[in-house]
């Protein structure tokens, strides 16, 4: 990737975990191959795993990250929130743990828009990865959580968002949406991710996916944005017991 001076912003990059040992490494070696990446923060949301153990691993390997430890799970938007402002850059990449497929490139393509200024937030959606997350995105692209925005706008995004466990994404639309922003579709051929029928019990997965439609229902139903006014500060998150490395 060649950028002029002038379009240069510094950019991290935000990956959230949950119990996810068996799948961080592999989205890890790939971000931790981009040069152009200034900050790496994972937060792991209270994981009774070995994911804290690959975190350490790769902290060890790589000065740029930082990681963030939940002693108990809070859900997506808190660690996301807490990542957000462990950052010290312009602008923010938010990755999920579990991805399969992921390439160096996919995160350019989710970048560059956002740098050179034709996009405010870009969303990146799966196509030819899986059956099933291929069709949830061509349905419901607003569910994926691979996105490039401003760090500091995505601060105040998720601010209001902070006590929900699911749907946060679709919240973070909502936002850019509120705000007039220019969001760009990124289409990543041949990236997945494991689903959350996958990953637990068939029963579990299918409860915790109840869960999250049921709160993204919830997130629409109440707006939690005023379009032209900024943002209604609904709640803010409570100092956090945080292990810092």
């Amino acid at each position: 990737m060649i950028l002029s001076q002038d379009q240069f912003k510094s950019v991290g990059v935000l990956i959230p975990a949950f119990n996810e040992a068996e799948n961080l490494a592999r989205v890890l070696n790939v971000v931790c191959e981009l040069d152009w990446v200034t900050q790496i923060v994972v937060v792991n949301d209270g994981s009774t795993d070995d994911t804290q153990d690959i975190i350490d691993t790769f902290h060890a390997r790589d000065e740029r990250m930082l990681t963030v430890h939940f002693t108990e799970n809070r859900g997506k938007a808190a660690a996301l929130l807490i990542g957000v402002q462990s950052l010290c850059t312009e602008l923010v990449i938010f990755l999920d743990a579990d991805l399969v497929g992921l390439q160096s490139f996919h995160l350019e393509e989710l970048f560059i828009p956002v740098v050179d200024g034709s996009s405010e937030m870009t969303i990146a959606t799966f196509q030819h990865g899986n059956l099933l997350t291929d069709a949830s995105h061509h349905f419901a692209p607003n569910l994926t959580g691979q996105r490039c925005l401003s760090r500091s706008e995505a601060e105040k995004a998720l601010i209001p968002l902070v006590t929900t466990r699911y749907g946060v994404e679709v919240g973070l639309t909502i936002y850019a949406r509120s705000q007039k922003w220019g969001i760009k579709n990124i289409v990543w051929v041949g990236v997945t991710h494991r689903m959350k029928e996958q990953k637990r019990k068939v029963m579990d997965g299918l409860y915790n996916r109840w869960q999250m439609y049921s709160q993204i229902f919830a997130i629409v139903a109440v707006p939690r944005y005023q379009s032209g006014r900024g943002i209604r500060w609904i709640k803010t998150i409570k100092s956090a017991r945080l292990t810092l490395r």
